[in-house]
Order: structure tokens, then sequence, then C-alpha cells
């Protein structure tokens, strides 16, 4: 017997790790990058700015939550 799927699971959550997964490694090698170093605060800036949300945004880079990419977004504009 067939097991039933489950109806409230995200049918592209996999697709959508693995796509975090690849940006992650992305924004990995820019922070090694021996031409320029960017930090992670930088990263969150070029995210934010390709249009990712703040939550999208803390998936990616690994971070608890949306409020501490929202302060680093808070604090980059406050500094500008």
């Amino acid at each position: 017997m067939k097991k039933p799927e489950r109806k409230d699971k995200d049918p592209y959550e996999s697709v959508n790790r693995r796509l975090d997964a690849l940006i992650r490694i992305t924004a990995e090698t820019l922070f090694i990058s021996n031409d320029r170093k960017i930090g992670e605060a930088d990263v969150i800036r070029m995210l934010n700015s390709a249009g990712l949300t703040p939550t999208e945004i803390a998936k990616i880079m690994g971070r608890k939550d949306r409020r501490s990419v929202s302060g680093e977004l808070y604090g980059s504009k406050k500094d500008e």
C-alpha cells in the first residue's frame, strides 16, 4: 500500500534547500577570495540588493531568523 503524501509539505523544499546550499557555497567562496576580502555583511547587502528578503537571506546565511539580517541591513543603512 502506498503511503499517502503530506499536503502541508512544500513540493519544492528539496530544490530550495539545494539552491540555498549553492548560494551559500558561492558566498563562502567570496569570503576566502584572495583578490578582495568580502565580509558576511557585504554578502547580506548583495543578496538584499538582488531582491531576496531578510528571511530568505537568513536561511541562506545559516542564521537563526530574519531579525539578525534585518539588523545588519539597518546597521549598514545607518552608516551610509
